[in-house]
């Protein structure tokens, strides 16, 4: 089950729409929009403007319950990306030819930002890179929630989740249900994860893959997609990368702390569950991201059963 491919052109066509009727509003020519990504957010260069338009598309329970909730997202995005650049990180920017803050047309939230040409390349040390964005954002002075897309965006996707026996079967659901009680143990609030993890400072981080969230330009990699930055450890981003023992090699040379193994595993436990939870998405979201979560269920089952 995902959505019909008919209603996701509509969908994203009334994305482009929107984000053009803002833009044009500013006296920008985008009478050739291109659409560059289309599954959790439509993403459009509104050429020939040199601005590219963040539209989410896909949004979880709590967040289309309370839109005041991606706003507020949207807007921490905007000043880490602000912050970072303050610090001399190459990052994506908000587009100096629209207001830099969340914008909003017929019922989407949206972020304008600066169109950056990409070339076709690879970050020569991936791990090093990450060491690098955590050693800036250590400088980042923005206040952010703790652990985002954590909190009640679990609950509510374990509840659609629910909904969907067809893709998730009630042995599967009753299992992640029990996973999200052991990791909300810890991840429920910042008091219990210092309860449980003293030695482990929180610090701004990336919240989502930083390494598959670069764009490679003629000048170098930039960071993107920042929409998840949020209050946590560094096992945070490092889950499921493969990339820990060279990190931590790269980190204590810039003075930040090597990756906790034990706090690495309840991470990389809590990104498993969060990819299953993306089926309680399905009616919503694209056939491929659906196709895309279904084969990864039984090898979450294992590493968690």
């Amino acid at each position: 089950m995902a959505i019909d491919e008919a209603d996701r052109a509509a969908r994203t066509a009334r994305a482009v729409v929107a984000a053009q009727a803002v833009a044009e509003e500013h006296g920008l020519d985008v009478g050739a929009p291109v659409v560059l990504h289309d599954l959790f957010s439509v993403v459009v260069h509104l050429a020939p403007a040199p601005v590219v338009m963040r539209i989410p598309t896909v949004l979880p329970p709590t967040r289309r319950a309370d839109p005041t909730r991606t706003l507020a997202e949207r807007r921490d995005e905007l000043a880490v990306s602000v912050a970072l650049r303050e610090v001399g990180f190459p990052t994506t920017g908000p587009s100096p030819l629209l207001p830099a803050v969340p914008l909003e047309r017929d019922g989407f939230v949206m972020t304008a930002w600066e169109y950056v040409p990409i070339v076709s390349a690879e970050l020569d040390d991936p791990a090093g890179y990450v060491a690098d964005l955590h050693a800036a954002l250590r400088g980042v002075d923005v206040d952010l929630p703790f652990l985002v897309f954590w909190d009640d965006w679990m609950t509510g996707m374990l509840d659609a989740l629910g909904d969907h026996p067809e893709l998730v079967g009630p042995d599967d659901l009753a299992l992640a249900r029990r996973e999200h009680a052991r990791i909300d143990a810890v991840f429920g609030s910042p008091e219990r994860f210092a309860a449980a993890f003293p030695h482990a400072a929180l610090q701004p981080v990336h919240g989502d893959a930083p390494t598959h969230n670069v764009l490679m330009t003629a000048d170098g990699p930039v960071v993107t997609d920042l929409e998840h930055a949020c209050l946590g450890p560094i096992e945070w981003d490092l889950a499921l990368t493969g990339l820990v023992d060279d990190y931590d090699q790269a980190t204590v040379l810039r003075g930040g702390r090597p990756a906790d193994r034990e706090l690495l595993a309840l991470c990389e436990s809590a990104r498993w569950l969060q990819v299953v939870c993306c089926l309680g998405l399905a009616d919503e979201a694209p056939v491929e991201l659906v196709d895309g979560v279904l084969p990864l269920v039984t090898t979450w089952r294992d590493q968690a059963g």
